[in-house]
C-alpha cells in the first residue's frame, strides 16, 4: 500500500497523450497547427491571464482612447481578440487578426475579422490597411519568427499603425540570463535550456528574443518604448492553484511534438532519440510540478511618431 507521501508525489501525465502530426505550417513555424493545438492555445491563453491579472494590453492609448482598431497577429482561432472586450468593456473595439494559415479560422463573424497573412510580408494594398490600426499585438512567435526576419515583421507592422498607435510584442525570457538552472539541483529545467536553445538556433530563431525586443522597436523608429514584466510561473510557481498542475502539463505538452525534428544525432546534452526526449519530458513535467519554473514574461511597447 503507498505511503500518504508517495501518493502525493507529483507524476507526469502527458506523455500518454497521442499528438496529431504537423499540418500546413512545416517550415513556417515550429508548433504544430492543428485543432489539438488551438485547445493547447485556448489553455495558454488562461494560464496567461492568470500571471497577468487578466491584462491582454498595457499600452498607454487604451486609457486615452475610447475607440479603438485592433490587430492580432498570429491571431489563431481569434481567441485572444475575442476577450479583449471583457479587460475594455467600455471601449468601442473593431477587431482583426491575422494568421499564417486559416484552417483553424471558426465560421467568420461580425465581432472578428480573420485574415490568412504571412507578416513576413507586407499586408496586402488592397486591404488599406496602411496607417489604420490604433494597436498592433503580437504574442509568442519566438518559434514563428527567425532571428534575421524580426526586423522586417516590425516594419510590416509599423506600416500598419495610425501615427501615434502602439505596437505591444509579448515573448517570455524563457532562459534566465542571471540565474540559469543549476544541473545539480535542477537537472530537468539544465537540460530543458539546452533543449529550447536546440529548437530555436538550430532553426535559424532566437530563443533569447524576449532581451532584444525594445532594440527592435527603437530601431523601427518607434518612441516610447517601454516594457511591463510578469513573473510567469509555471508548476509550483505558478500564481493560481488550479494552474500548478495544468500549467506544467500545458508546457511540457507543447514540445511532445517536436519528436518529429530530432536528426540521427539526436539533441545533444537532452536525448538521443524520440524515446530518450519523451522520458526526459516526463522528469521535466515532474520537475516543475515539484519545484516550478519561472521565466518573466515581458510586454514591450513602443509608439509610432505623429510625424510619421
Amino acid at each position: 500500500m503507498a505511503s500518504a507521501a508517495t501518493a502525493s508525489r507529483p507524476v507526469a501525465v502527458t506523455g500518454s497523450v497521442p499528438l496529431p502530426s504537423f499540418t500546413g505550417t512545416e517550415g513556417a513555424y515550429m508548433l504544430p497547427h492543428h485543432q489539438q493545438e488551438i485547445d493547447r492555445l485556448t489553455r495558454q491563453h488562461r494560464f496567461m491571464n492568470s500571471t497577468t491579472g487578466g491584462q491582454l494590453l498595457v499600452t498607454p492609448n487604451i486609457k486615452e482612447k475610447k475607440e479603438l482598431r485592433v490587430l492580432d497577429c498570429g491571431a489563431a482561432d481569434g481567441t485572444w481578440l475575442r476577450d479583449l472586450p471583457r479587460q475594455l468593456p467600455d471601449h468601442k473595439l473593431e477587431l482583426h487578426g491575422v494568421d499564417i494559415g486559416s484552417t483553424l479560422f471558426p465560421p467568420p463573424s461580425a465581432d472578428v475579422d480573420l485574415r490568412e497573412h504571412d507578416i513576413r510580408k507586407p499586408f496586402p494594398a488592397s486591404w488599406g490597411w496602411q496607417s489604420s490600426f490604433d494597436v498592433i499585438h503580437q504574442r509568442l512567435l519566438i518559434w514563428g519568427i527567425k532571428s534575421v526576419e524580426w526586423p522586417v515583421v516590425i516594419k510590416n507592422l509599423v506600416e500598419g499603425l495610425k501615427p501615434g498607435g502602439y505596437i505591444q510584442l509579448v515573448e517570455a525570457e524563457w532562459i534566465s540570463h542571471d540565474k540559469p538552472a543549476d544541473p545539480a539541483t535542477r537537472p530537468q529545467l539544465h537540460k530543458q535550456a539546452l533543449m529550447q536553445e536546440w529548437s530555436t538556433a538550430g532553426f535559424g530563431m532566437d530563443i533569447h528574443i524576449a532581451y532584444k525586443l525594445e532594440g527592435l522597436l527603437k530601431d523601427a523608429g518607434l518612441e516610447d518604448v517601454t516594457t511591463v514584466q510578469f513573473d510567469h510561473g509555471y508548476g509550483a510557481l505558478a500564481k493560481a492553484e488550479d494552474q500548478k498542475n495544468a500549467s506544467a502539463e500545458l508546457w511540457v505538452e507543447c514540445f511532445r511534438t517536436l519528436d518529429e525534428k530530432i536528426p540521427a544525432t539526436g539533441i545533444p546534452g537532452v536525448a538521443a532519440n524520440a524515446k530518450e526526449f519523451h522520458e526526459f519530458l516526463d522528469a521535466l513535467e515532474i520537475e516543475i510540478k515539484t519545484y516550478g519554473y519561472q521565466p518573466k514574461l515581458n510586454f514591450v511597447y513602443g509608439r509610432k511618431p505623429l510625424s510619421a
